[in-house]
């Protein structure tokens, strides 16, 4: 009775600590680019560093699309503007008939950005997240 009781406690425990982790490395259900439009919309001229934290998470993650990775990766590099080596991979981005009108907007706000999104920006942010 003692041992299937501990057997049922540290089944339980090893649970919830799996399930936590798969919980937070999928972003609580969000898709990247939700993610990534939370991550600008808060960002102070660079992210924070639980910023920097879940964008490696997207770019890890084998579901994120390779424009998904670009744009995350650019976001890394952000120090109150865009990193002069994303610029041409985020405007490639921007101009592919094969992005999806969210990862050109968001592509756009990282380009323009000039130490954080504007209020326009935010509200297109605001669009992406939910």
């Amino acid at each position: 009775m003692k041992m299937m009781r501990i057997i049922t406690i540290m089944g339980l425990a090893a649970s919830l600590l799996l399930g936590g982790w798969c919980f937070a490395a999928e972003g609580h259900g969000k898709s990247a680019i939700a993610q990534m439009a939370e991550i600008m919309h808060r960002l102070k001229h660079y992210p924070s560093p639980q910023g920097k934290q879940e964008l490696q998470t997207i770019i890890s993650a084998s579901s994120t699309t390779e424009n998904e990775r670009v744009i995350a990766r650019a976001m890394m590099n952000l120090e109150h503007q865009a990193s002069p080596q994303d610029i041409p991979l985020l405007k490639k981005l921007i101009d592919s008939k094969a992005s999806t009108p969210q990862e050109r907007e968001i592509a756009a706000i990282i380009v323009n950005l000039d130490h954080r999104p504007t209020e326009q920006d935010k509200e297109k942010l605001k669009t992406m997240m939910q």
